[in-house]
């Protein structure tokens, strides 16, 4: 057996089919690990990545997949960054895990612990896995050891609602057996009197979304939503979740798997619900609701799920599923019980294993740390530069800024070893020449430091920083009139870039403060200085073109 890595958009696409068949032979799989749920998913995400198992032989099917993501955050304490490999629908899945052709389950197991033991984490977190318990105890077996541990981790929230435990209903081929098989005599009777009041009755109606209204029943489901959780979520948490989830949903609208039943007395909405349909699995999946409140009898929820039950039965559906959470108006509807597990792995040391950054989160930090030191958090940054560098010895840009921490620090000699190493593996020296001319201003070499502004210039004629950083280093250097001569000319420029026109007034500046009539001519220190001190600019921290 052999592991590939698929984590690109084109390599998704180009094993939709085998994906599809895997999907559909384990009997375990549910909507959230379909290929047309994850490819809507995963387009809105960053550093995925699927595990696809097959047999050895090149070009076999493949015959399991784990879709995965990870995710990085600094230590509040000591700003090092730590990555947690998470299931590749958290957040916005019920279900998570992997899919198998059933006779490859074990070897599934062992194949992806192996790889996730050989990764770089400091968590690796498994929520929300369906399938049978045998499935997670496996897993377990293979990942604990001398430098992880695991804990079940499942969730409860304020109102000891578990939402590792799924109630679902098993539909017959008659809606009359459901419901004298499946409901208690009242709430039997309840729902059916409620059924037949909204069939009968003009006032009432049940409306299904369509493109046209879509937006008009979304909009109802979510303020019902929001004024029932905000009290409880937060105004702004509140808002993150509605968007988030209306993205999630309209993509499954847009895919034709989304049904927004909304109840109406006259021009009063009553309730909605969000139903996503496996059309592979014949399920349909209660996602969320949203009711008025003030609204007693007859219950919305239960004239639409009532509703929506019969229309699944009638359209050949095999289960509808209430996903996550024990809530119990959902046992109403004679549900069984389908168990999820949630187990946290982490390493003992609370490090990432092999002490480094994952591979994917390498880029990721390198622009954290351009960040931090733009807003000059420069420990931070050095922090993660460093963790950077550690990870991947060879990145120019990290070690460019390191470089640019050790000149803002004044460690001026060793700014200078560093940038001037980075040369042989740049393709465009102009900024390392620069900030070698910098250093070299600084530390008041100054024939050396025209030198490397000459490179500058050599490669960009009308460098404007360049040339007049070259004019006060040779001026310094006692070679007032070839320092005289480069001013002269850069006051002359003609340019509507501001920064040019900005070199050109302080060209102007500086000759004014000169007088060539004397042979030694000391140039004035706040030309030095203004010479020396680098410019702080979101354009100029672009690290050279080095290998990242």
């Amino acid at each position: 057996m052999r592991i590939d890595i698929i984590d690109t958009v084109s390599g998704f696409n180009a094993i939709r089919e085998n994906w599809d068949q895997v999907f559909m032979a384990d009997p375990h799989a549910q909507h959230f690990l379909s290929w047309y749920w994850l490819e809507d998913y995963m387009l809105r995400r960053k550093r995925w990545f699927i595990l696809a198992l097959r047999e050895r032989p090149e070009g076999s099917p493949y015959v399991a997949f784990l879709p995965l993501r990870v995710l990085t955050e600094p230590d509040k304490k000591t700003g090092r960054y730590y990555d947690t490999i998470v299931m590749a629908g958290n957040a916005a899945a019920d279900y998570a895990g992997f899919i198998t052709l059933p006779e490859y389950e074990h070897h599934a197991v062992a194949g992806f612990c192996s790889y996730l033991r050989q990764q770089n984490w400091t968590d690796l977190k498994l929520d929300y896995i369906a399938g049978p318990p045998e499935r997670r105890q496996a897993m377990i077996h293979a990942l604990q050891g001398p430098l992880v541990m695991f804990r079940d981790s499942t969730p409860k929230n304020a109102y000891n609602i578990d939402n590792s435990i799924c109630p679902v209903v098993t539909l017959p081929d008659d809606f009359d057996a459901y419901l004298d098989t499946s409901m208690s005599s009242q709430t039997r009777q309840k729902l059916r009197r409620f059924l037949r009041k909204i069939e009968s009755d003009d006032e009432y109606r049940i409306t299904f979304a369509t493109a046209d209204t879509i937006k008009r029943d979304m909009d109802i489901l979510f303020h019902f939503w929001r004024i029932r959780w905000a009290p409880h979520k937060g105004k702004e948490r509140t808002e993150l979740l509605i968007g988030a989830t209306r993205q999630m949903l309209m993509d499954c609208f847009h895919r034709g798997n989304l049904e927004v039943p909304v109840l109406w007395v006259g021009e009063r909405p009553l309730g909605a619900l969000a139903n996503i349909i496996d059309r592979q699995k014949l399920s349909v999946l209660f996602y969320i609701t949203g009711r008025d409140e003030e609204w007693k009898t007859p219950s919305p929820g239960l004239v639409l799920h009532g509703h929506c039950i019969r229309r699944a039965i009638q359209a050949g559906f095999k289960t509808y599923d209430f996903l996550r959470g024990n809530e119990p108006y959902k046992y109403f509807f004679g549900p069984e019980e389908r168990q999820l597990s949630c187990t946290h792995f982490r390493t003992r040391s609370g490090e990432n294993l092999g002490d480094r950054l994952h591979p994917r989160s390498i880029r990721f930090v390198y622009e954290e740390a351009l960040k931090l030191y733009k807003s000059g958090a420069k420990a931070k940054a050095s922090v993660a530069f460093s963790q950077v560098l550690h990870a991947a010895p060879d990145h120019g840009g990290a070690q460019f800024g390191l470089a640019k921490l050790m000149f803002d620090r004044g460690d001026f000699r060793e700014a200078e070893i560093a940038f001037t190493s980075l040369l042989a593996s740049s393709d465009d020296p102009v900024m390392l020449w620069l900030r070698i001319g910098e250093t070299r201003l600084a530390q008041s070499h100054h024939n050396e430091a025209a030198e490397a502004f000459r490179q500058v210039i050599n490669r960009a004629p009308f460098h404007r920083e360049a040339l007049y950083k070259c004019a006060i280093a040779l001026i310094a250097a006692g070679r007032s009139m070839e320092g005289a001569e480069i001013l002269d000319r850069l006051q002359h420029y003609h340019s509507d870039d501001a920064a040019n026109l900005e070199y050109a007034e302080k060209a102007r500046a500086a000759l004014a403060r000169l007088d060539l009539s004397k042979k030694a001519v000391p140039v004035p220190a706040e030309l030095i200085a203004m010479a020396e001190k680098p410019k702080r600019s979101g354009k100029r921290w672009q690290a050279p073109k080095i290998l990242h």
